[in-house]
């Protein structure tokens, strides 16, 4: 099978607990992904907002894991992000560094407040500073990431950011949880043609992840969202049900969703195509 993956920690994990990316202790590994017939995996980098130093870090850990994923099965196509505005600092034009460096995406905030906005845990907006980054991302085209985002910044966010994803988050409406989104939320990402990544975390999805993965995108295609569902698991960067907690589970989760009646042809849109879709024909970085 063919996965495309839009949010995973495993370049911070294999920095903080010098592990290696072929084999490893880790959620995701190249040995467990050599499996698949095709991978593309956004590898984010975490900064929380309070990092020290936060620049320096993204380029240790995001040096240290170019290294380590060369050592890779060949159906993996890599691909990079930022997980924290934070990185920036007070200096917008770093921006063009995480471009060179091959970043897609970048999450303008963890669970707090930082320059940008404020996240999830916070009740802070969208900044000024935020908002000409999101303008820098957008001329750079660069996706700006909207997942951990409180809903205060989130409408600040979306309304100026053209190239606008959700890398991992799960609907409200099933999971109420601040880190969630509402429908109003999920269909402006879908008028602008944007990616919402269903998050493997049992938290966000309110249960059983075999069960929730299938309730939450029939609630996506309800709302009209076919098109614009797809993955981002959160490996390495939450702790998952033991149904869900490896690379090498993810087959088991497309059997399981077709077993209760998605069809083949929306399980490849949601395990492939659409962020494929979305990366090749809006972001031009394959």
């Amino acid at each position: 099978m063919k996965y495309f993956d839009l949010h995973c920690d495993t370049p911070y994990e294999c920095y903080e607990k010098r592990q290696d990316f072929w084999q490893n202790r880790l959620a995701v590994s190249g040995r467990q992904g050599a499996a698949f017939t095709a991978w593309r995996q956004v590898f984010a980098v975490w900064i929380r907002d309070d990092a020290p130093q936060p620049f320096a870090l993204y380029q240790n850990v995001l040096r240290d894991f170019k290294e380590k994923v060369k050592a890779r099965p060949p159906v993996l196509t890599p691909l990079f992000a930022v997980e924290g505005g934070a990185v920036l600092e007070t200096d917008i034009d770093r921006l063009y560094q995480l471009k060179a460096d091959g970043v897609c995406a970048l999450t303008l905030t963890w669970n707090g407040q930082n320059r940008l906005a404020g996240g999830a845990q916070t009740d802070a907006g969208l900044t000024d500073f935020g908002r000409q980054v999101i303008h820098k991302l957008n001329e750079l085209i660069i996706a700006c990431d909207l997942s951990h985002l409180n809903e205060k910044s989130f409408f600040g966010a979306i309304e100026a950011a053209e190239y606008p994803i959700a890398t991992h988050s799960c609907c409200r409406a099933l999971c109420d949880h601040p880190r969630n989104l509402t429908d109003e939320q999920l269909r402006l990402i879908g008028e602008k043609k944007g990616l919402i990544g269903l998050c493997f975390y049992p938290v966000f999805l309110g249960g059983d992840p075999l069960d929730m993965m299938y309730r939450h995108v029939v609630h996506l295609c309800e709302l009209g969202l076919e098109d614009r569902i797809a993955l981002g698991s959160d490996f390495d960067g939450a702790d998952m049900h033991e149904s869900l907690n490896k690379l090498e589970k993810v087959p088991a989760l497309y059997r399981a969703l077709s077993e209760k009646g998605l069809s083949e042809k929306l399980l490849k849109k949601v395990f492939w195509q659409n962020a494929k879709n979305y990366f090749d024909k809006r972001l031009f970085v394959i």
